[in-house]
């Protein structure tokens, strides 16, 4: 029983390991993004500090989820939800994913179905004049979730049935 608690456990740790990638890469690409020589104004300052702050929340998500296994949980819940949604209606976009993604979408503007699987962080919040409608939703994320969720529950149930055995030895 220990044992399938551990297997379980070390699920969470490789979730944790791919935030603590996936926030590492988001940080990382905006440093490169910046050294190019990027002109930077009010706006571009406020959605780089909003980035950096998803990523950062993303690093720290995986590393208490890695360390804590069940007690990161709900961090890690946190940033995989915000994961799920990519939106772009009349030139207001936003997409954020930490380390990759497999999106379904559909293209109002261009009338069709999208794919698009991506193996780094991307993030785009931006207001543009250029309209592209369409909605995405990231599998990834929404496979996360459930792992997250029926991990959390099988640790739980086998921690109970743990408890009981050992309270029951004591008696």
């Amino acid at each position: 029983m220990e044992e399938e608690i551990r297997k379980k456990r070390n699920i969470l740790k490789g979730i944790g390991i791919l935030e603590i990638i996936g926030g590492i890469t988001g940080i990382g690409l905006i440093v490169w993004f910046l050294l190019q020589g990027f002109q930077m104004n009010s706006y571009s300052v406020i959605i780089f500090l909003i980035t950096i702050l998803f990523y950062s929340y993303s690093i720290f998500a995986g590393i208490i989820l890695f360390k804590k296994t069940e007690k990161g949980i709900s961090h890690s819940w946190i940033i995989q939800f915000i994961q799920i949604i990519g939106i772009s209606f009349n030139g207001i976009t936003y997409m954020f994913t930490s380390g990759g993604n497999f999106m379904l979408g559909y293209n109002w503007t261009e009338n069709n179905l999208t794919f698009n699987l991506g193996i780094a962080s991307e993030f785009d919040l931006s207001i543009s004049q250029d309209i592209n409608n369409f909605i995405q939703i990231n599998l990834i994320a929404i496979v996360i979730i459930y792992i997250l969720d029926k991990t959390l529950k099988s640790i739980s149930e086998k921690n109970e049935l743990l408890n009981n055995y050992f309270e029951k030895i004591d008696l």
